[in-house]
Formats: structure tokens, sequence, C-alpha cells
């Protein structure tokens, strides 16, 4: 009675039985049905690929199609004596090894010594041997004569999730099969399969979710489908997935990205913690960020090739709006680092240091110890020199806008800094030259908050020939909530894309998707733009006050919004500036450029 109670795991009650119940294998069913119906089923199969896909239930399957009292046939009928038996493994002719434990050579001689006897049950015997990499070499060259040539009415079955340790004598007397890992969307409609018959409600994205975290695997997807059964109590929703796998992985790949993209190495640091804290394994976490960032690559170097992913459809607009963020250059410099760093976790004792060296060399690229990254601080201080140098303003200088663009291509190589006069601070703001060379969170902080007399002092043209217009003085707005920070609105970005979207604002939508969250402090927004998105800064800023609004509607802020540029990254910490195009200057701005860079003054014409 207590055997009858017992309780059988999905993936056992929901093993495949016939052909057509096999998940995602179409390639190996038609082979097999095909040979059988002309009858020319081979001797010898060697099924190979990951795990769950199928390969031992295929092995059975294909036990019942020669054994069913129907057959040979390549539908078995699994209800005759033949079949029940080969399902409940109690058939004395299909014979199933275990490689792993019965690998030796005096195993593989016993095997040879049985199989030119006749069957005692059904038609034909057949040997399936799993994890068959395990066998020695002893074991092989055993068997490798009755694989060659094999009795009368025998079988071999080899499953292996590591064909390349299989013997090429041996591969060479079998038809090869590769199972492949089953996609996403199989697997989440298997789920909802089986948990409507198990009389589980099991929503679409939690379905999603867990095929997502089984990686093609059938098998691990119904484990924990199982045991999401039972902590939800019979309804399988997001928060239960959330509970029994931790926070969503897809989400907290974005969030790096995004630190990543503006040079938050903070924000870095706190998921890396906040996942040590749940339990994750870095290493896993580290080939999953590096899935991640290949998507992203691949997504911006082949756009519209969405089968080259292996994502949902709806996850493919979310990965190509963070991929405009940023540059192909980039994306391959961040995925040099986390590979570096996957290599070093084989063998270091502290995988998370690994990571997050890996992560603050990604965001901060003159940590960067590569000869590349030494070439970026040497250049880096001789801007500064060069700087030092030319920090004496005449007083007709230092009346002009802090935000003024140099005249020659020379001068765009001279970033100031925002720690030479106090009028920089409104370019760190608005000038997209100075992100390579920003000062950190805190000093940010204190500089915007010198440079807000300045701001409400400047005269409306003040910013004639500036890369942007500073924005009104916003009035004062209801304080801000607590729990809105740059983390939640990294999250968050998404919603607010959607959120224009159902508003009709599609052009601030289209330019909001390749910005990033740099930072909030509770007053000021700064979005951050890629490198190629210099044209939407403006845009942007002309539009900020449906941005505020709908900012106000989804969290309750609304904040002054400063948008920036950062400069793009490549190859180890290389700084490239790149050149914006700037508009034909008027005759009164062309002649006090020539006054600040040569000394030139202007002279009445005389009259012709």
């Amino acid at each position: 009675m207590a055997d009858e109670q017992q309780h059988q795991a999905l993936y056992r009650r929901y093993r495949p039985q016939t052909p057509g119940e096999v998940l995602g294998q179409d390639h190996v069913v038609r082979a097999l049905t095909g040979a059988i119906r002309e009858n020319r089923l081979h001797h010898a199969f060697l099924f190979c690929g990951p795990r769950g896909t199928g390969k031992t239930s295929t092995a059975r399957i294909l036990a019942k199609m020669v054994n069913c009292e129907q057959g040979p046939t390549a539908e078995p009928c699994g209800v005759c004596v033949q079949c029940v038996a080969i399902r409940e493994g109690q058939h004395l002719d299909v014979v199933e090894i275990d490689a792993a434990s019965h690998g030796g050579v005096e195993d593989a001689r016993e095997l040879r010594e049985r199989a030119p006897t006749a069957p005692a049950m059904g038609r034909e015997k057949v040997y399936i041997i799993d994890e068959a990499q395990r066998l020695s070499r002893e074991a092989f060259d055993a068997l490798l004569k009755v694989f060659e040539e094999p009795p009368a009415g025998v079988r071999f079955v080899l499953a292996t999730t590591e064909p390349h340790k299989m013997p090429a004598t041996i591969i060479g007397r079998c038809q090869r099969f590769d199972f492949r890992r089953i996609t996403m969307e199989q697997l989440a409609q298997h789920l909802q399969t089986v948990a409507a018959a198990e009389g589980v409600t099991l929503t679409e994205s939690a379905a999603q979710a867990i095929a997502r975290n089984s990686e093609g695997s059938a098998r691990d997807a119904l484990s924990l489908l199982d045991q999401a059964g039972v902590l939800g109590g019979r309804q399988v929703d997001d928060d239960v997935i959330a509970a029994l796998l931790g926070a969503p992985r897809v989400e907290v790949q974005h969030e790096l990205a995004d630190a990543v993209a503006v040079g938050d190495a903070r924000a870095a640091f706190e998921i890396v913690n906040r996942l040590v804290q749940d339990g994750q394994d870095l290493r896993n976490v580290t080939a999953e960020t590096l899935a991640h960032f290949r998507n992203l690559l691949l997504v911006q170097t082949a756009p519209g090739q969405d089968d080259l992913l292996d994502v949902p459809a709806d996850r493919y607009d979310h990965l190509r709006s963070q991929a405009t963020k940023f540059t192909p250059a980039e994306l391959a410099r961040v995925l040099e680092l986390l590979l570096a760093a996957q290599n070093d976790m084989r063998w270091t004792t502290s995988p998370r240091l690994s990571l997050e060296l890996a992560l603050v060399r990604a965001t901060l690229p003159e940590t960067d110890p590569n000869p590349a990254g030494l070439i970026a601080r040497m250049e880096r201080l001789e801007r500064l020199a060069n700087l030092d140098v030319a920090a004496a303003p005449t007083p007709q200088q230092s009346k002009q806008p802090a935000a003024t663009k140099p005249a020659s291509p020379a001068d765009d190589h001279t970033p100031v800094e925002s720690t030479v006069e106090p009028e920089v601070p409104q370019k760190a703001v608005t000038a997209p030259e100075e992100r390579g060379s920003s000062p950190r969170a805190a000093d940010k902080r204190e500089l915007k908050a010198k440079a807000a007399p300045a701001r409400a002092d400047d005269s409306p043209d003040a910013g004639a020939g500036t890369a942007t217009t500073p924005d009104p003085p916003v009035p004062t707005h209801e304080p801000t909530t607590g729990n809105v920070d740059t983390a939640m609105l990294r999250r968050s970005w998404p919603t607010l894309i959607d959120h224009l979207g159902q508003h009709r604002k599609m052009i601030l939508r289209a330019l909001l998707e390749s910005a990033t969250v740099a930072e909030f402090d509770g007053e000021t927004l700064e979005l951050a733009f890629p490198p190629d998105k210099r044209f939407g800064v403006q845009k942007v800023e002309s539009q900020s006050e449906d941005l505020r609004t709908a900012l106000g509607e989804l969290f309750g802020i609304k904040p002054r919004i400063v948008c920036t540029v950062r400069d793009a990254v490549v190859g180890g910490g290389v700084e490239v500036l790149v050149p914006e195009v700037e508009e034909t200057p008027t005759e009164e701005e062309a002649l006090r450029r020539l006054h600040e860079q040569l000394g030139a003054v202007a002279t009445e014409k005389k009259a012709d």
C-alpha cells in the first residue's frame, strides 16, 4: 500500500512513450520511423546531446518499435504485453546499463558473451548503454568486434552527453543522432500542458521563467514545476518562481548591463553582493552575463536576426533597446573581460573577486592594467597638463559661457575638468566631451550644488554655440518617495518606455530607448546617451516636460532632467572622443573664438 501511494516525479510520469510524444527531436523521430517502415534499421545507434533532451526515452521507444506485438512498427501500441513491460522496465530482453558504474572490461565481456543468446521474451534484444563515454578503453576494445559484426536480433543504443570522448572506432560503427536543446517556447508550452493535467494553475510568465532556467532540458523543467507546485499550493506565478529561483536572472543581467553602460561601479558591486546574499553560484552568474552581452553584441551587429538568439520573442525588443547603449567595440571589450574572469574562476577559490574585478574594469576603463589602459591614463595626464597651462582665463573669457566648444579639431581632445573653475560644472552636465573624465558621484553632487546659482543667473543667449541648452528653473515638486533611486529607475525604465508609447509620445519613446539612468539624487535625473546618439540630448531636453510628467504619473517624482553623452571606450580602456558636428557659428561668435584662441582683434572695415 505504501508503494502504491508513493509520489512519482513528474519527469517520470510524463516521460514520452510514443514517437509523437518526443519533444523537439523531429529529425531523430523521422529517421527512426522511416528506417522501420523501410526495414532498414541499423544495428547500433549513438544518441548524443545535452541532458534531459530525450536520449534514453527515445532508446526505449525504439525497443518498443522492434518488440511490439503489432510490429516491427513505427507506431507502437503501448498496451500490449511487450510495450507495457518495456515501459515498466521489466522486459527481459531490453537491458539498460549504466556505464558510470558498469564500465569495466569484465562488464563488457559479459555483455559480449550474452549478446548472441536468443531473446527470452521479445522479438529482439536491445542493449541501452547510458553515459557511454564512461566506458573504459579496455571495455570499448572488448565491444568493438560485437559492434562490427553483431549477432542477429541484437540492437545497441549508446547514449552520451560527451560524444567527443567516444573512440572513433565505435562512432564509425554507429549511426549518430544529435539531440538538440528544446526551445523555450516548446518547453513553456509543454509545462502548460503538464500543469493543466496536474490541476496546477501556471501563468505564462512563470512557465517561461522555468523554461529559461532549465536551459533546454525537459527533465529539469518538469522537476522545477514539480517543486514550484508544492511551494505555491497548485498556484504557480512569478512570485512563486522568484521565491524558488531567487531574483529573476534576466532582470539581474539587464541591471548589470545598465551599470556597465554608464560606468556605475557601485551599482555593479551592489548587484554582486545581492547575488551572493541570495546564495547564487557566481560561476553560473558569470556564464549568464556572458550570454547576455553576447546577445547584445548579436543584436547590435546582426539586427533583425532574432533567430540567432535563444530568447523569447517578447525579450528581443528589450535587448534591442539596451544594445543601442553600447558600441560593438565596447561589447567586445566587456566580453573579453568576462571570458578572462570565467577562466580565472576555474582555479581561484574566490570567484566573487574575479567577477568584481571584471565588472570594475568594464565600468571604469582607467583601472584596466593592460597596455592600452596605460596609454589611456597617460593621455588623460597630458590633457590635464595642457589644461593647467591654459588655466588662466582673460576677463573677456571669464564672461563667456563655460560650455562653448573649441574651434579647432586639436582642441577637441582638451577636456575641461570640473575642479579648474566654478563655471565648469555646467559644462560637466551639458558637454559630452567630458564623460570619460567626469568626477565620481560624490564630487558630482557637490559640483551640481555649486553650479545651481550660476545656472539661475545665465542669460537666455548664454548657451550660444553649446552642445545643449540648460533647462529652465523647475518649480518645486512634491517630496521624492524614498523607494525611488537610481537602481529602481533603471529596473523600471522599460515600464516608462511603454507608458510613453501608450500616451503617443513616440519620438520621446524612441529617443529614451537608448538612454540609461546615470544618477538620480532626488532632485536631478541624469540620463546618459551613447556616443552615436548625441542628437538625442537636445531633443530629449526640448521634451523634458513630457518626460517629467510621465515620471510623475508612474513614480511620483518630477526631477530636473539633465542629459549627457558618454565617450566611447574601445580595446582595453582607450578613450575615444567622437567628434561632434556643430552648426556654423555667427559672425560675432567667430570673432569671439578668434580672440579667445589667437588673441586677434577685429578692425573696422574700410569703405570700398
